[in-house]
C-alpha cells in the first residue's frame, strides 16, 4: 500500500508540474532571452492542449527571437490549416509577412485581426500590442514603424500601465532614425513609470547611451537592469561585450553572471569559447569552436567569425580570411555587426594588394554602425590603408571626414590631418592644422615641426628663404633640452647655415648658425669645415673689395 500511495504521490506531482507549464512561464522565459526554456514551456503546453492559440502565437515568437523564420511561419500556417481561427494568429502570420517584405499584406492581417477582436467598439490591447511587437522586429528597413506607433498609442489609450506597450513603441521610435531617439527614450522612460524595476526598460535605455558612446550612462543603466532583476541575462552580456576588449577579468565576471541566468545551449558555449579568446587563450578558444562545430551547435551563425578572429591572432592570415569571407557571404546583413567587416578589413590590409577589398568592408561597416566613435575609427582606418597605397589625396579626404565628425580629435588626429595636408601640398591646411597643434600642446614639440615641414616644403628649391621664422620657432623649442633633441637641432641649424650662406649670401648670419651647432656638439666636423671655409670666402670677398677701393 505504501508503495502504491508512492507511486500516485509521485503521478500526482508529475501532472501537477505538468500544468504548472504556461503561457505566461513562456514569456517570462523569452524575456530573460532564455529561448530554449520557452520552446520547452509552450510545448509542453500544447502537448495538454494542441490549440492553445496563445501558445502557437509564442512559439512562432520564439522561433523569430532565433531568427528561425521558415520555422515561426510553419508554426503559424500549420495552426491556421489545422482550424484554429484566433486574431492573434493572424497578427502572427502578418508579422512573418512583414519580415519577407510585404507589407501590404501585413497591414491587411493587422487591421482584419484588430477587427476581430473588437468587442462593443473597444479595441483588444494585447492584439494591438502584437501587432506593435511585429512592426518592432527585424532590422529599420523592415516593417512599418509609424504605423505600429500608432497602433501602441491605442492601445496606451486603453491601458496605460502596460509596460510592454511602451516597451514596443520605444523600439519602433528606434527604427525610425537616430532623430527620433528622444521620443524613444521617452517611451522607455514611460515603461519605468509604469514598472520601476523594468530591466529590460533599463537594458534598452543603456543601448540608447551605448550607441552615442556614453559610458557613464550606459554603464548605468546596464548595472541598474540587474539590480532592478539579478535574473536580466541580457544586460550582464552587454557588460561583458563592453569589457571584453577592455578589462578581461571584469568582462569575466559579468559572462559568469550571464551564464549562470542563462539556458545552458549554444549561445553560452559560443560566449565562453568567445572569452577564451579575450584572455588571449587563443587556441583554446579555436578548439572550443570547432568542438561546437562537429557536434550540436555546427549550425550556430557565428562560429566562423570565432574561428576568424583565433586565426587572426595565431598568424593564420589566409583561414582567417576564409571564415570570415565565409560568414560574410552568407549571413543576412542585418545579422552582420560593424565589428565584423573591421575584422574583415584587419586580415586583408596583412595580405599585399588587398587594401582595395580591406576599404569597401570599412565603408560598409560605416554605414552599418550607429556609434559615432566607431564611425572615425573605421574612416582613420581606411585614410592609414589609402596612405599605405601611396593615394594620399583620399587619405586626406578619408582623415577630413573622421575629423568633422569627431567631437573631440586628439593630438594624434590633428597632426595625422595636417600631415596629410602636407602630402598633397596643402599648406593653407597643413598650417592651420600644426597651428592647432602647436596652440593647444604648447609643451609637445610635433606642431611645430609639423609648421617647419610646411614652411620648408612650400620653398621647394630653398630660393626663398622663407621658412626661416619657423624653422627659427623650431629651434627655440628644441633649445629647452638641447641633448634630447641634438640630432633634430643639428639638422635644424644646417638648413639655416645653407640659407643664410646661399640664399640669403649672409656669410656673418651663417657663421651664426654654425655656432649654434658648436654648442650643442663642440665636436662637429661640418661646423668646423663649413666655418673655415666661410672664412675664407668673406676674407676673399674683403680683400677684392678694398682692392677695388683703391683702384676707384
Amino acid at each position: 500500500m505504501k508503495k502504491l500511495l508512492a507511486i500516485g504521490l509521485m503521478m500526482g506531482f508529475g501532472f501537477t508540474q505538468l500544468q504548472a507549464q504556461s503561457v505566461e512561464e513562456a514569456q517570462s522565459h523569452i524575456y530573460y532571452g532564455k529561448y530554449t526554456s520557452a520552446k520547452n514551456t509552450l510545448n509542453q503546453v500544447l502537448a495538454n492542449k494542441a490549440k492553445n492559440a496563445d501558445a502557437i502565437y509564442w512559439l512562432g515568437q520564439t522561433h523569430l527571437k532565433e531568427d528561425d523564420l521558415q520555422a515561426a511561419k510553419t508554426v503559424y500556417q500549420n495552426a491556421v490549416q489545422s482550424g484554429i481561427q484566433a486574431p492573434i494568429l493572424t497578427v502572427g502570420l502578418g508579422h512573418i509577412a512583414l519580415l519577407e517584405g510585404d507589407n501590404a499584406k501585413a497591414k491587411q492581417l493587422f487591421e482584419e485581426a484588430i477587427a476581430s477582436s473588437t468587442r462593443r467598439k473597444k479595441e483588444d490591447p494585447a492584439i494591438l500590442n502584437a501587432v506593435g511587437r511585429a512592426n518592432a522586429d527585424g532590422p529599420s528597413t523592415v516593417g512599418d514603424p509609424a504605423y505600429g506607433i500608432a497602433v501602441l498609442e491605442r492601445a496606451a489609450a486603453i491601458d496605460p500601465n502596460n509596460a510592454e506597450t511602451y516597451m514596443n513603441m520605444g523600439i519602433n521610435y528606434l527604427k525610425m532614425g537616430n532623430d527620433r531617439g528622444g521620443d524613444a527614450y521617452g517611451a522607455f522612460t514611460s515603461a519605468l513609470r509604469v514598472d520601476p524595476n523594468h530591466a529590460a526598460a533599463k537594458y534598452r535605455l543603456g543601448k540608447i547611451f551605448l550607441t552615442q558612446g556614453n559610458r557613464e550612462k550606459f554603464e548605468g543603466y546596464f548595472i541598474g537592469a540587474t539590480e532592478s532583476d539579478p535574473k536580466y541575462a541580457p544586460a550582464y552580456l552587454e557588460l561583458y561585450n563592453y569589457y571584453a576588449q577592455r578589462d578581461v577579468n571584469k568582462a569575466k565576471e559579468y559572462l559568469e553572471n550571464y551564464m549562470a541566468n542563462s539556458d545552458k545551449d549554444c549561445n553560452v558555449d559560443f560566449f565562453y569559447a568567445d572569452y577564451l579568446f579575450r584572455a588571449g587563450k587563443y587556441q583554446e578558444s579555436l578548439d572550443k569552436g570547432k568542438a561546437m562545430a562537429n557536434g550540436n551547435c555546427k549550425d550556430l551563425p557565428r562560429l566562423p567569425v570565432l574561428f576568424a578572429y583565433n586565426y587572426d591572432r595565431l598568424g593564420d592570415t589566409a583561414n582567417a580570411r576564409a571564415s570570415i569571407e565565409q560568414y560574410l557571404a552568407n549571413a543576412p546583413k542585418d545579422k552582420v555587426q560593424p565589428d565584423d567587416y573591421l575584422l574583415a578589413a584587419n586580415v586583408l590590409k596583412k595580405m599585399p594588394g588587398r587594401e582595395d577589398a580591406a576599404i569597401n568592408y570599412l565603408k560598409v561597416a560605416i554605414q552599418n554602425d550607429t556609434v559615432k566613435s566607431n564611425q572615425y575609427m573605421y574612416m582613420d582606418t581606411i585614410a592609414s590603408l589609402y596612405k599605405k597605397k601611396g593615394d594620399f589625396a583620399n587619405r586626406l579626404q578619408w582623415l577630413q571626414k573622421s575629423y568633422a565628425l569627431n567631437p573631440s580629435p586628439s593630438n594624434l588626429d590633428i597632426y595625422n590631418l595636417g600631415d596629410a595636408a602636407l602630402q598633397v601640398e596643402n599648406y593653407d591646411l597643413a598650417d592651420s592644422m600644426f597651428n592647432t597643434y602647436a596652440t593647444k600642446y604648447p609643451e609637445q614639440v610635433y606642431g611645430f615641426i609639423g609648421l617647419a615641414r610646411s614652411a620648408v616644403a612650400r620653398d621647394k628649391d630653398t630660393t626663398a628663404g622663407s621658412a626661416v621664422p619657423a624653422v627659427r620657432q623650431l629651434i627655440t623649442f628644441l633649445e629647452k633640452d638641447p641633448q634630447k633633441n641634438k640630432s633634430m637641432l643639428l639638422q635644424q641649424y644646417a638648413y639655416l647655415v645653407y640659407v643664410q650662406a646661399n640664399v640669403f649670401k649672409d656669410y656673418a648670419a651663417a657663421l651664426q648658425e654654425l655656432e649654434g651647432i658648436l654648442r650643442v656638439d663642440p665636436e662637429n666636423s661640418y661646423a668646423k669645415q663649413t666655418s673655415e671655409q666661410i672664412k675664407k670666402v668673406m676674407s676673399a670677398s674683403s680683400r677684392q673689395s678694398q682692392a677695388s677701393s683703391k683702384k676707384s
